[in-house]
């Protein structure tokens, strides 16, 4: 268990410090598919702790959606797994169609690998709620930045893509694209009213 923990450790700090070669040892490690599949669950299963952990340290929400996602731990586990997997579809559909060469089960470790790195980065800002909590907002911004900066350098490695900034306007776009989609679909099934509060 040491050895996975100095390995994971080692891995992270090489991350770090070069996303795209951190990446690509992962991807080199030859993790089995049942192992990445499970993974999936495990980060999502991890990140609905996390999060519920942090809500019970912060103030009762009054917004609705906010409620319905911190409401039921198994929900959010159930959600957080559905939203992973989707981006395991997009980052490998997206891409393929762009030009890209990796695979569906290597975009599904780079999904994983991310949420590991940024579980990470949520343990120190629940322990920033705890010891300091104006410090936590800024290590929340810190840790966006982060997010969009990995996200892109892996996608880039997983497809071998050259350059980073197209990769980062092609992530927008697609948030972008998916937004607008989900909007549509809220509004069909729950009439143009739902599109008030948008």
């Amino acid at each position: 268990m040491s050895t996975l923990a100095e390995t994971l450790v080692a891995l992270g700090r090489q991350t770090l410090e070069d996303p795209r070669r951190g990446i690509r040892a992962v991807l080199d490690l030859g993790v089995p598919i049942q192992a990445r599949t499970a993974a999936l669950v495990l980060v999502a299963v991890a990140s609905a702790i996390f999060m519920h952990l942090g809500t019970l340290m912060l103030p009762p929400t009054t917004d609705p959606i906010a409620g319905f996602l911190t409401g039921s731990p198994i929900r959010s586990a159930i959600l957080q797994w559905v939203i992973l997997l989707a981006s395991v579809v997009l980052i490998y559909r997206v891409g393929r169609a762009r030009g890209g060469t990796g695979s569906f089960p290597d975009a599904m470790l780079v999904v994983v690998w991310l949420q590991v790195i940024m579980l990470a980065v949520q343990a120190v800002q629940l322990l920033a709620l705890v010891l300091i909590p104006p410090l936590a907002g800024i290590i929340n911004i810190l840790g966006l930045v982060l997010f969009f900066w990995l996200m892109t350098s892996f996608i880039a490695e997983l497809h071998r893509f050259t350059s980073r900034g197209a990769v980062f306007i092609g992530i927008v776009l697609t948030a972008f694209a998916v937004a607008f989609a989900l909007v549509l679909v809220a509004a069909l099934f729950l009439g143009p009213e739902a599109l008030s509060d948008v």
